[in-house]
């Protein structure tokens, strides 16, 4: 049964690092959350379990999808940056051969 009260964040990360800690991941494939297992820490499943149950699916769900959003900002922003810097350094070698080749016409 979930809480009436909205948990804040930052116990719902807490409770997906002790998942994660249990090899227990939550994660949204095909616009739906999925829990995998991967050689799973049995002794930690009861509590994680009860924990899920008092959470709730859905504050889960929007959790991991809010985090997920997060990283794709930061993942397009690292990448626009690093094209960035490519086409600076691409303009900048132009520059210094440019250079190189009026220096040696004069």
């Amino acid at each position: 049964m979930a809480y009436q009260n909205p948990i804040p964040d930052a116990y719902i990360a807490e409770f997906l690092d002790l998942a994660r800690s249990a090899n227990v991941h939550f994660d949204i494939v095909h616009d739906r959350l999925h829990m995998r297992m991967v050689n799973p820490d049995w002794a930690m499943w009861s509590p994680i379990r009860h924990l899920l149950d008092e959470i709730g699916q859905e504050r889960i769900e929007g959790f991991v999808r809010r985090e997920a959003a997060a990283q794709d900002v930061v993942a397009r922003s690292a990448e626009a940056s690093a094209e960035r810097l490519h086409l600076a350094v691409e303009v900048m070698r132009g520059s210094s051969r440019s250079k190189l080749i009026f220096d040696d016409h004069f």
